[in-house]
């Protein structure tokens, strides 16, 4: 495709570009037999033990009936146990099992190799203005959170 110049408009290359990483990062996950999205559970679980299918679904702006599914394949595979909430029986909470916690490691490293590959060649200078002009896009489009809006230029 080297002599094909066809242009694409930055938001069609700005697809291309994650659908590229998110290929490459599913091809490293699949080998520990995680489906696509099921990182991004593993790694919410991680952070916060026991979130509740519904608040999974906002963290990861994915819909309900997504999360049931992935919660049921992860719990088939043993990386989460889903417990009934102690307080509302109509709402179950997710916890990582011992199999779900020791993949953590291996999810981060892998995201920590498809970003090296996809930003080779970058200064370091170009990695914070791209991160920076990214969450421009993402807070142009309404979903930013808090946090990520108010991190500073140099921060990795």
């Amino acid at each position: 495709m080297a002599g094909n110049k066809k242009k694409r408009s930055g938001l069609s290359q700005l697809f291309l570009a994650a659908r590229a990483g998110r290929t490459a990062l599913s091809a490293k996950l699949a080998v520990r037999e995680l489906y696509p999205g099921q990182d991004a559970v593993l790694l919410a679980l991680g952070e916060e033990a026991g979130l509740s299918l519904r608040d999974l679904a906002t963290r990861l702006a994915v819909r309900p009936p997504t999360i049931t599914k992935t919660m049921a394949r992860l719990s088939a595979q043993g990386f989460i146990e889903k417990r009934a909430s102690p307080r509302d029986a109509r709402q179950s909470h997710a916890f990582l099992t011992e199999k779900g916690e020791a993949l953590l490691e291996e999810i981060k490293t892998a995201q920590r190799s498809v970003e090296r590959a996809a930003l080779a060649g970058f200064t370091d200078r170009d990695r914070r203005r791209l991160k920076k002009l990214l969450r421009r896009v993402e807070k142009n489009l309404g979903h930013v959170d808090d946090e990520a809006d108010e991190e500073k230029d140099g921060d990795d």
